[in-house]
């Protein structure tokens, strides 16, 4: 398992980095000021939340967590929500929304024991069979927002932005405008290919134009290392050439699924997971008109599995 750690960026902000990309590892933040607290995305279990949980209380002492903000509905950055029991929690309308079509952690868990019966059982078994969802009660939003909402944490103001559609239906980034610091929950990954789950990459790459417009220079991903602006750069420039060879492809009646090998070829580059190029070339076909496109969390699960199996 991995050895998280709280990385002070600011007078006031810490990241809770993970130290590796993979899936379900994800990253979280704190906003602290005058015994105040905002917690920015929890984990993916109880026992992973808690270690967060304690490294916060040892770090700030005397600090009461009032709000947490969720980037969005996956798991990996909610499933522990159920330990902030007196905090408001809030997400965007739309991330809430969607939380329902959402894999639950017993459906989840299902799936991964069910490994070696098919590949995508298989697939998820590697990826997620390693993590215990015991006693996790899937516990949702408090507080939605729609376009911008300003919320005070002692004298530091934070900025809730709602970025709409891009690797899910609904995400929410946290902006600090006055130390330049953006938490972007998985608008952004770090050292591996993004998932998008919203059907849309021209939104992912809008996503990363807003992200950039903030002016700030420190970005906290969803998974994954910290990032300075050319980072977001170049990942908006990976997304923009992804789409313009998958609508190459599609406009040559070029199979999906074919499409997603040749694209992974040509851009899985030295990143992780390349097999989520299967999603990026789903949302690219769908933009482009392409009839039959697969939609839905357990049609990408398939094609990641059947895309990394080959």
């Amino acid at each position: 398992m991995p050895s998280p750690a709280l990385q002070q960026l600011s007078a006031t902000t810490w990241a809770w980095m993970n130290d590796r990309p993979g899936w379900g590892y994800s990253n979280s933040g704190v906003v602290a000021s005058d015994g105040q607290g905002l917690l920015i995305d929890t984990q993916f279990t109880l026992d992973l939340t808690r270690d967060l949980l304690r490294a916060v209380a040892a770090t700030l002492p005397g600090t009461e967590i009032s709000t947490v903000v969720n980037s969005h509905a996956n798991g990996d950055h909610t499933w522990g929500n159920q330990l902030l029991t007196d905090a408001e929690i809030i997400t965007s309308e739309l991330s809430a929304r969607h939380a329902c079509k959402e894999m639950g952690p017993a459906q989840l868990s299902a799936l991964c024991a069910m490994s070696g019966q098919s590949t995508t059982a298989t697939y998820a078994a590697e990826c997620f069979g390693h993590f215990n969802f015991s006693g996790v009660t899937v516990t949702g939003p408090t507080q939605t927002f729609a376009g911008r909402l300003e919320v005070k944490v002692g004298q530091t103001l934070v900025e809730l932005l709602d970025l709409g559609p891009g690797h899910s239906p609904g995400d929410v980034a946290v902006h600090i405008p006055e130390d330049g610091i953006v938490f972007a929950g998985d608008a952004l990954f770090s050292g591996a290919h993004m998932v998008v789950w919203s059907a849309s990459l021209s939104a992912c790459i809008a996503v990363c134009e807003r992200l950039l417009a903030t002016g700030a220079e420190t970005f906290v991903p969803g998974h994954g290392p910290l990032m300075g602006r050319a980072d977001v750069e170049m990942v908006k420039g990976r997304l923009i050439a992804v789409t313009e060879s998958a609508r190459q492809l599609a406009e040559a009646d070029v199979p999906l699924m074919e499409a997603a090998r040749r694209i992974m070829a040509e851009h899985a580059g030295s990143w992780a997971h390349p097999e989520r190029l299967f999603t990026q070339t789903t949302a690219a076909y769908a933009e482009a008109g392409a009839p039959g496109v697969p939609a839905g969390t357990l049609a990408m699960v398939e094609g990641m599995a059947e895309l990394a199996c080959r």
